[in-house]
């Protein structure tokens, strides 16, 4: 017999009505995968600010403006077309 030992902060099942965006605000960091009633979500680790995108923005300019590469910013905001207001998540 085994027992399965996670870390509790990686993961978390997602309640009926949530929606990554609830999921996102509550640990204030990037949701990896699908979000639905019953799913294990992977929560981003590390610390994260939330930028705002302006007009003329795109996943290019946002990693050059953070010093960060532009695919690690992609796949950290599962890749979600960039338009000004969008929140982006970039890591500190």
């Amino acid at each position: 017999m085994f027992t399965l030992v996670t870390d509790k902060s990686k993961y978390f099942r997602v309640k009926r009505g949530q929606s990554a965006a609830d999921v996102q605000k509550a640990f204030n960091a990037p949701v990896c995968g699908k979000v639905f009633a019953g799913a294990i979500v992977r929560v981003g680790q590390g610390k994260f600010t939330e930028y705002c995108a302006s007009p003329g923005d795109s996943y290019k300019s946002v990693a050059q403006k953070f010093g960060i590469e532009e695919e690690r910013l992609k796949k950290l905001n599962n890749y979600k077309p960039v338009y000004p207001t969008c929140k982006l998540f970039v890591p500190t």
